[in-house]
Parts: C-alpha cells; sequence; structure tokens
C-alpha cells in the first residue's frame, strides 16, 4: 500500500515531465540497485552485510542524483539550473553530465555511476571488513551449496587413497562389469575425464562407489566392502582444525539462532500480554460506554416528559407543577455531576487540571462535606456520625479535597441499606493526617480492592445489584489524593462493610507545628440525624 501511494504520488510529481514508460525504466534502475547484493549473496562467500548496505546507499544515492532530481527539476519542483550548471553551479556534477561523462541517454547514464558506485562499495568494504560468525556460517551453507555439501562429507571426513583398478572390479561382482564400467565412465564424464585412466581415486570416486553398491546390498555393507579395498588414513591436524573450526561456528550459530529463538518468544509473550490487555480495554470500553449512555439517557428522557407535560398542558395545578420542576431540577444536577466527573478524569489524566494549593484545616473540609451531603443522608434514611481528633494543617487544594470526601460519603451512602450508619473519622498519623470513611453495608471481597479503583470499573453485589454512575468517583480521588502525595485505600470483607481511608503527608512547616501541639484533647462528635 505504501509503495502505491509512493509511486502515485511520484506520478503526480512528476508525471509533467515524463512519460508513463520512462516512470517505469527509471523503477527499472532503481530495482537494479538490488541486483550486487543478490547476486553476490549468492556466489560470493566473502560478501558481507556492511559491504552489501554500503552499496545499496551508495547505489540508491547516485540514482536519485541522476534521475530522480531531474524529474523534479524538469517538473519544476527543483531550479532549472540544477540540470544546466550542476549542484552548486560545480559543472561537474551537472546530474545528467556526472564528472564530464557525455553522449549519453539519462537512464544508461544513471546506471552506469549507480552501478559503479553500487559494485565499487560492496567489494571494497566487504574486503575490507571481517564477517561475522553468523554471516561466516550462512556463507557456508548458501554460497555453492552443493559443491560444499559434498565436500563436507567426503573430503573433509575420509583421508585414503584408492585406485579405479580397485573400485570398478568390487562394483562389477554386484552391478555387473558392463554396468558397473558404463555408470563409472558416465561418472568420468561429469567431472570432465574421457577415460577412467584420467579419472583420481579421491574421495568423491569412493563415495560414488559406496552409493552404486548400496543401491544392490544396503549402505552399512557397502561401507565394509569398500574400505577393504581402499587405503584409509587418519586425518591429519590441519583437518581436525579445520573441522573443529567449523563445529565451533555451526555451534554459535546455533546458540545465536537459540537466542533469538528466546527474544522471539518472549516478543511473542509481551504480544499476547498486550492483545489480551487491549481486549480488556476494548471490553472496558463498551461497559463504559453503555453505562454512561444509560445514565445520560434516564435525566434526559424524564427531563424531556416533564417538559413536554408543563408545556402540553399549561394549566398543570401548581403542585404539580412544582413537583415536576424539582424533578427537571434533579435530573439535570445528576446530568451535571455525570459531565463533570468525565471531564474532572479528562482534565487530570492529561495533566491541564487547576490545581489551587494552599495550607488548610482539614476539619473545615470534613464540616464542609458532611454539611453539604447531610440532606442525602436524611433522604436515604442512613446514620452519619463524625469524629475529628486535632491534626495538623496541611498543604492541598480545598476544593478537591471536598471532591474526595464527598465521593466517599456518597459512595457509603449509595450502599448502605436503609437504617445503616456511616461513620467519618480525622486523626493524625505518622505519615501526616489520615481520614476513614467507614460503612456497614454489603462490603467488598479482597479481590476487588485494587479493581474498584480502575475507571469504569464497578464491582456488583446480590444486594443491590450494579450500583448507579460511571465508576469514575475512585479513580478520581485516589488521583487527587496522590497529586498531593497522599495514598488512598480501602479495607473490608464480604458482610462487614468498608472502610475507604487516605492520607495526606505534611510539608516540614506543618510537622514541625505539629510537635508543638497542645495535648490531644477529646475528639469532636457530631451526629446527623436519620
Amino acid at each position: 500500500g505504501a509503495i502505491m501511494l509512493l509511486a502515485y504520488v511520484y506520478f503526480r510529481v512528476a508525471g509533467e515531465a515524463y512519460a508513463l514508460v520512462a516512470i517505469g525504466l527509471i523503477s527499472f534502475a532503481a530495482v537494479a540497485q538490488f541486483a550486487p547484493a543478490i547476486l553476490g549473496g549468492i556466489y560470493w562467500r566473502g560478501a558481507t552485510r556492511a559491504g552489501a548496505f554500503a552499496g545499496l546507499s551508495a547505489g540508491f544515492a547516485v540514482w536519485g542524483y541522476t534521475l530522480l532530481l531531474p524529474s523534479f527539476a524538469k517538473s519544476g519542483w527543483l531550479p532549472a539550473s540544477f540540470l544546466t550548471d550542476g549542484l552548486f553551479g560545480v559543472a561537474l556534477l551537472k546530474p545528467q553530465e556526472l564528472f564530464g561523462l557525455t553522449g549519453m541517454d539519462e537512464i544508461p547514464h544513471a546506471l552506469f555511476w549507480s552501478m559503479l558506485a553500487n559494485i565499487g562499495l560492496y567489494v571494497g568494504v566487504s574486503v575490507s571488513t571481517r564477517p561475522g560468525v553468523a554471516e561466516t556460517s550462512q556463507a557456508a551453507l548458501f554460497v555453492d551449496v552443493f559443491e560444499h555439501t559434498h565436500a563436507f562429507d567426503r573430503s573433509r571426513l575420509w583421508r585414503g587413497s584408492a585406485s579405479v583398478q580397485d573400485l570398478l572390479p568390487l562394483t562389477g561382482r554386484f552391478l555387473g562389469p558392463e554396468r558397473a564400467r558404463e555408470a563409472f565412465l558416465a561418472y568420468a564424464r561429469r567431472r570432465g575425464f574421457d577415460s577412467l585412466d584420467d579419472l583420481p581415486a579421491d574421495a568423491d570416486l569412493v563415495h560414488f562407489a559406496e552409493t552404486q553398491l548400496a543401491g544392490a546390498i544396503g549402505g552399512a555393507s557397502a561401507r565394509v566392502l569398500v574400505a577393504s579395498v581402499v587405503q584409509e588414513e587418519p586425518p591429519g591436524l590441519d583437518e581436525v582444525m579445520d573441522i573443529l573450526d567449523e563445529a565451533s561456528q555451526v555451534r554459535a550459530y546455533s546458540r545465536e539462532l537459540e537466542r533469538k529463538s528466546r527474544e522471539l518468544e518472549t516478543a511473542s509473550a509481551e504480544l499476547r500480554a498486550a492483545n489480551a490487555q487491549l481486549q480488556e480495554l476494548d471490553r472496558m470500553k463498551d461497559e463504559f460506554m453503555s453505562s454512561v449512555t444509560h445514565e445520560l439517557r434516564t435525566p434526559l428522557t424524564s427531563i424531556r416528559a416533564f417538559s413536554e407535560i408543563l408545556r402540553e398542558d399549561p394549566r398543570t395545578h401548581l403542585a404539580d407543577r412544582m413537583r415536576f420542576l424539582t424533578i427537571i431540577v434533579k435530573e439535570t444536577e445528576r446530568l451535571t455531576r455525570l459531565i463533570n466527573q468525565l471531564l474532572d478524569m479528562a482534565k487530570i489524566e492529561s495533566g491541564n487540571a487547576e490545581w489551587h494549593t494552599a495550607e488548610l484545616d482539614v476539619q473545615e473540609a470534613i464540616r464542609d462535606s458532611v454539611e453539604a451531603t447531610s440532606q442525602l443522608f436524611r433522604d436515604s434514611g442512613v446514620e452519619l456520625s463524625v469524629s475529628m481528633q486535632p491534626a495538623p494543617r496541611v498543604r492541598a487544594d480545598r476544593d478537591r479535597l471536598m471532591q474526595v470526601i464527598m465521593n466517599l460519603l456518597s459512595n457509603a451512602v449509595k450502599f448502605c441499606p436503609r437504617g445503616g450508619r456511616v461513620e467519618v473519622r480525622l486523626a493524625p498519623a505518622p505519615e501526616g493526617v489520615r481520614v476513614d470513611v467507614q460503612d456497614n453495608g454489603p462490603g467488598i471481597s479482597p479481590a476487588d480492592h485494587e479493581i474498584i479503583f480502575e475507571k469504569f470499573r464497578q464491582v456488583s453485589d446480590t444486594l443491590t445489584g450494579k450500583p448507579r454512575g460511571t465508576g469514575l468517583g475512585l479513580p478520581i480521588s485516589r488521583k487527587i489524593v496522590e497529586h498531593f502525595g497522599g495514598r488512598l485505600w480501602v479495607e473490608s470483607e464480604l458482610g462487614r462493610g468498608a472502610t475507604f481511608s487516605f492520607v495526606l503527608p505534611l510539608d516540614a512547616g506543618a510537622r514541625a507545628g505539629a510537635e508543638d501541639e497542645a495535648s490531644p484533647q477529646a475528639g469532636a462528635r457530631k451526629e446527623v440525624g436519620r
């Protein structure tokens, strides 16, 4: 797809200056740059990757200078002086008369210089650099593969002397004299000899005789019979060292392959884990969209329904009118809270949230939060009590801290049954100031203690079913507390209620002031009736 797009862009840029066939020839000149590296890799054992890369880079650079850039100049994308005067006004650098070479068409001219640079650097860098272990092993496997395989199987592993006069009669006993002679003559002609007298009795001949006999009497018997007429010699020190060198290279190559295999397995495992995470995120997104859609639709439906009633019947009784307007206001407030939560999470995660940090009294923040949610507790029939010990002041954003406390209080009353109880406690802690919000609701399984702090995640229970909301209150609260250097967590078991706690740290000045505090007095206690 990318290649087709680039080709189309080039056609649109240079199409006015070149016919389609000329563009094809320019592309052919580019593809031809791969020929030296491919042919060298097949037939030249001394070629290296660095040489191939250098040759390709040089070839494509010259091709671009002598063919690609002139096409841009002819289309008006580059100044015409680039063609007539050369780069920087140097006549020897004219792209279509490079180094003064004239009398050639632009395609052969570009091919000549690009292939010269390509082959020259390919050979030069390959000769001047030493191939690595992997390159040497691959060259041994792929360059002259059949010749190499035969040499390794026979000449490297067999040393000795034999004669055609010994091997031919032996083969003739089992194949027949005429058939054996014809086979040996055909073998001699394949090796370029006219007669059997000129055929050298080397390892290849011994291997050929074994192969002929193996077809008639089996490989093991053929090996024994041939060994009876040849005189094998133990390999010399040089041959042994060559075999050991090749074996070492093979082992090194094998270790490299094992390492690459382990890396691939690791990468595959990481990809599987990332895929599973993406699938989980996709599922969470779907759940979130379903939840948000429901939460948006419900208040909008109520607002629209009661607004239409008021519009269609202007003579509605005053009591009913006030009741309908009260419902509309409440649903509007609910819709506003939902949108504000979404905006808060987006701003906090993007780092664009506004923070107004100042020294504040946590007791005042708790009292204001309790006062703001007192009506919610009375409507739900849940008792709220507050117990606060003297605590030092902290540096935080007062509005954000109240948002955390109110989120925890709203969360607690949501899960408490009618007649339940919620307690808010404030006390100094070794690492700062600690606030606890405890309820006697159904509780939370230990396995879900961290899940509830993830975005859009909510934990259902058999008593309340799935709670209303987006699942953003607790994640927002944790991020706010962590912004001030604190931490927020939950302690709970199923059937025993839940306690949400957070700690705000003290700065150096507040710590010094805390040490000078008077002795702790009895904690203030306040109760809000059902």
